[in-house]
């Protein structure tokens, strides 16, 4: 197994690189070895598993505990609803352990007895952790009232690893889901409790984290639906409530619906950059100075182009009923445009 070189700790300085190497070649290891993780889908395996196994790795670096339970119990808990059996879960831990020694061994053999404790360390007490996870998983008997629900892309999954570092909830105020597309996490909590580290969370890993608040079968539905229908929009990374994507689903149902709101942006087919600076103007919030920026435009441009558009469409963007109609408009064709998913 080809693991680079590790040189002693003291000339090292950071292990990243070296180390989301020695991951990713772990996550593939327990993929050969262990059934349930080789019907696992390889974004998971590399997004999710890998990055798991990869924060084992600095654990042991950097002989700090902080989070390292709390991320171990969110492992677990991804793990049953993934339909990865507990016991394939441990198999997995001791492999991890023995690549890590393994590979210590045959790169820098004057680290083992220094890190040896310490892995062990980590396996016994990520085990331990995981373990209860799972169960947690097993029995989740939450009270019947109103959750927040995040969806995350299988691109975007490794972003729930790193969920317990930036929400402020225990173990048993979340619990995790596999959805068609992507993987879900609810939280015991009201999204204004948990709405600044959701945004953290999505900034830190440049990751687009669908959100909802209700009843968690109601959540549930919205947020399978958000990861089908989002990846047509091709939106930045960021935090989206479910509800951005309720008019394009409405009119995704309805052929006449789709012909009567294509039929307003029909017009301005053949002017790209009149799209762009609608699409540029709408996603700064109406703000004409911040949408200037993002097209790298002299206001006065972006202005002379909007009226434009005016002209052409008939609409009118001083009206409330009338933005909110060329919003959907626009979000319509981009899907269409779009085509599937790839």
């Amino acid at each position: 197994m080809a693991w680079g070189i590790l040189a002693p700790r003291r000339r090292m300085g950071s292990p990243t690189r070296s180390f989301q190497v020695w991951a990713r070649t772990m996550a593939r290891h327990y993929a050969r070895e262990i059934p349930d993780y080789a019907r696992l889908h390889a974004d998971l395996l590399e997004r999710d598993v890998a990055r798991v196994s990869y924060e084992y790795l600095l654990a042991v670096w950097k002989e700090e505990d902080e989070g390292l339970e709390a991320l171990a119990v969110a492992v677990g808990e991804r793990r049953q609803r993934q339909g990865v059996s507990l016991l394939g879960l441990l198999r997995a831990y001791r492999l991890w352990a023995k690549d890590a020694l393994e590979a210590l061994k045959a790169e820098a053999p004057g680290l083992l007895l220094e890190a040896a404790p310490r892995v062990a360390e980590v396996l016994d007490r990520v085990s331990e952790a995981s373990a209860r996870g799972y169960q947690l998983a097993l029995r989740d008997a939450w009270p019947p009232r109103p959750v927040t629900g995040v969806g995350v892309a299988l691109r975007d999954a490794g972003a729930l690893v790193y969920a317990p570092r930036h929400l402020p909830l225990g173990p048993e105020g979340m619990a995790f889901a596999q959805a068609p597309g992507g993987a879900l996490l609810f939280l015991q909590a009201p999204f204004k409790e948990v709405e600044r580290g959701l945004r953290e969370l999505a900034r830190s890993q440049a990751a687009l984290l669908w959100v909802g608040e209700g009843p968690r079968e109601e959540v549930q539905k919205d947020l399978e639906e958000a990861l089908l229908l989002g990846p047509l929009l091709r939106l930045p990374p960021g935090l989206y409530p479910v509800r951005f994507l309720w008019p394009l689903s409405l009119a995704l149902e309805s052929r006449r619906g789709q012909e009567r709101l294509l039929r307003l942006v029909r017009p301005l087919e053949g002017q790209p950059d009149l799209l762009k600076t609608l699409e540029a103007y709408l996603g700064a919030r109406l703000s004409l100075k911040a949408a200037a920026r993002r097209l790298g435009l002299h206001p006065n441009t972006v202005l002379y182009r909007l009226h434009r558009a005016e002209e052409l469409t008939g609409l009118s963007l001083e009206r409330v009923e009338d933005l909110c109609l060329l919003q959907i408009a626009l979000q319509l064709r981009e899907a269409l445009t779009a085509g599937p998913p790839g």
